[in-house]
């Protein structure tokens, strides 16, 4: 039963982002949390599975913030400091596309090369 219930929410979550009818990230976020309360909660009737997918007792962990020498990784469900990590770099790159860096570095990349097609496919790819 909980296959079948994620299965339709993953056919569901695909359909939505493919029409383009709501933005990427309410269907992942809802979906998401669909999942949470259907698989997990309703079709598996674990509050634990929940727990430990969500993960979120490593993020009260001083380890979670603080790494001392070769730890290893040794927690399972979302690994939130690349989660964080990955907004992170999110909004540095919104904010360089926003000033204009990008455009910046596109034009002076074509500048150097003197605005030749060919040596232009390289460094922009």
């Amino acid at each position: 039963m909980a296959q079948m219930m994620a299965v339709i929410i993953f056919v569901l979550m695909f359909l939505l982002i493919i029409t383009e009818k709501v933005e990427r990230h309410v269907v992942t976020l809802v979906c998401g949390f669909l999942t949470l309360l259907f698989v997990f909660g309703i079709g598996m009737h674990s509050v634990n599975a929940i727990i430990d997918t969500l993960n979120v007792r490593e993020i009260f962990t001083v380890d979670f913030w603080y790494h001392t020498g070769d730890t290893a990784e040794t927690s399972s469900g979302i690994n939130w400091a690349t989660i964080l990590f990955i907004t992170g770099m999110m909004i540095m790159v919104e904010g360089m596309g926003h000033v204009g860096f990008f455009r910046w570095l596109c034009m002076r990349i074509a500048k150097i090369v003197h605005f030749k097609t060919i040596p232009l496919f390289a460094p922009l790819c």
